[in-house]
């Protein structure tokens, strides 16, 4: 019974101090993602952040308008951090300024760990949440593309808490107006964050038509309407237009419509195998490069284990789709991968917006994986708490650890 008793102290253990374990998850996702940070140079987009940097202290915030200020702001600081101490630090402790560059990416990256806890939690519970963030933590395909000065990585940041208040408001209970508010309030300031952080307004789209559809929460009966606030737009446009003012200057209108019309353009082609495709969005959809271009990226760059567990995921999730939780996994990953891959114009980094739904999704199909084995398990009941434990840690180390190395 002792060891029953212990077998079960280590499963709610770790549920139960689920901050402890995200920090840990933080500080090894750090490591991954700051080693030899500098080693490698210049992409030519980071190159447009560093002449955004020169003209941002010059007082001009018109420069590389395709993108909004959050990244460009992050990077200022850094950069500026970096100068500082490079005139106090001896020689061996230089920072490089594309280590400088990189470091806010590195930061939110791996911080990104906890949004994802969170989103995957609400709707499974915190054993399938700390599988998810481990997921992103240890993922390959995580962990590279923060490591680029790009605005992905604070767009999933700060799109995943988005998700996360928002279920959290239409979970909360009517009776409850405060804490509805509460997460209301919370969510708008992240999508504000979220578009000034890259402008992909779809997101918000996706979110409203997901609610639209689908119910998190049975209300109670003489409960009151749960519909979406005032207060949520106007905190989502306070918080946009306050992180991003550039975007009232008429200059940066006028660059956005000399860019999204294809007038600034100095290459437009892909090479994918051994094919120059065209890749840019006039060539929408089938004169750019192939559709398949996504779908065919995560079938050879997806870990295989991970794979296998993402194949258990939607096969779990396909079973239960009309529930909460896995219609929003179904809903968001269906409503990625077609739009994306129609899109003529497409980059790998794009994935990473996609990566978390892919996480998450192979987090059930873990879970369920350890759950079926467990139920294969001809035991006792007295033995079935600790060789829960065990199958679990197995389980977890087979398709999180093995696929990181």
């Amino acid at each position: 019974m002792a060891l029953g008793e212990r077998g079960r102290g280590v499963a709610e253990t770790l549920e139960r101090y689920a901050f402890v374990v995200l920090l840990m998850l933080t500080a090894v996702g750090f490591a991954l993602r700051v080693g030899g940070l500098s080693r490698v140079g210049f992409a030519e987009d980071e190159i447009n952040k560093l002449e955004a940097v020169s003209a941002y202290e010059r007082g001009d915030f018109t420069q590389n308008a395709e993108h909004p200020m959050v990244m460009k702001a992050l990077v200022f600081v850094s950069v500026e951090a970096a100068r500082i101490w490079n005139e106090r630090a001896a020689p061996d402790f230089q920072i490089s300024d594309e280590a400088a560059l990189r470091f806010p990416n590195v930061v939110f990256g791996s911080l990104t760990v906890f949004p994802i806890f969170l989103l995957t939690a609400a709707f499974f519970g915190r054993r399938t949440g700390l599988v998810a963030a481990s997921l992103w933590a240890f993922g390959v395909g995580a962990v590279t593309y923060n490591r680029v000065a790009k605005e992905d990585t604070l767009l999933v940041f700060f799109m995943l808490y988005a998700f996360y208040f928002y279920v959290r408001a239409k979970q909360t209970s009517g009776f409850d107006p405060k804490g509805k508010r509460r997460n209301y309030v919370l969510s708008g300031a992240s999508w504000g964050l979220m578009l000034a952080s890259k402008y992909f307004p779809h997101y918000f789209g996706l979110n409203m038509l997901y609610h639209h559809l689908f119910r998190v929460r049975e209300r109670e009966r003489g409960e009151p309407r749960g519909n979406t606030p005032g207060i949520f737009y106007l905190v989502f446009a306070a918080a946009f237009f306050i992180a991003n003012p550039a975007v009232l200057l008429p200059q940066t209108w006028a660059y956005l419509n000399a860019y999204s019309s294809e007038q600034l353009l100095t290459h437009h082609g892909y090479l994918m195998g051994e094919t120059l495709y065209h890749n840019v969005v006039s060539k929408t959809p089938f004169g750019a490069t192939p559709v398949y271009f996504y779908a065919l990226f995560l079938l050879i760059k997806t870990p295989p284990l991970v794979l296998v567990a993402f194949a258990a995921g939607l096969f779990a999730l396909a079973r239960r789709w009309r529930e909460p939780g896995p219609a929003f996994l179904l809903f968001m990953f269906l409503w990625w991968m077609v739009p994306y891959s129609v899109m003529g114009a497409k980059w790998l980094r794009y994935t990473l917006s996609l990566l978390p739904f892919i996480y998450m999704i192979a987090a059930v199909g873990v879970v369920a994986a350890a759950r079926g084995t467990l139920a294969l398990l001809k035991i006792s009941r007295e033995q079935r708490p600790a060789m829960a434990s065990l199958v679990g840690a197995c389980v977890l180390s087979l398709f999180v650890g093995v696929p990181a190395w």
